[in-house]
């Protein structure tokens, strides 16, 4: 999306992730406790570990090592 948004001359972008999938009855989402809990995400790497888990240690590493950065 944020390399897309300038080509696409678009005021808003939104991601919307697995929410369509969620709706159409597709994939199933996390109990309850675990969406109040914030660990949906948890629930979706235990659903698909092969595709998923990749990109959450990357982009989670990333994160935490950009946030380290700036706290610094």
């Amino acid at each position: 999306m944020y390399r897309s948004a300038a080509a696409l001359a678009l005021a808003l972008v939104l991601g919307v992730g697995a929410v369509f999938d969620f709706h159409a009855g597709a994939k199933k989402r996390a109990p309850v406790w675990m969406q109040r809990a914030g660990l949906e995400w948890l629930h979706r790497l235990g659903s698909e570990p092969r595709r998923l888990s990749w990109r959450y240690l990357s982009t989670n590493t990333l994160f935490l090592l950009t946030l380290l950065r700036r706290s610094l």
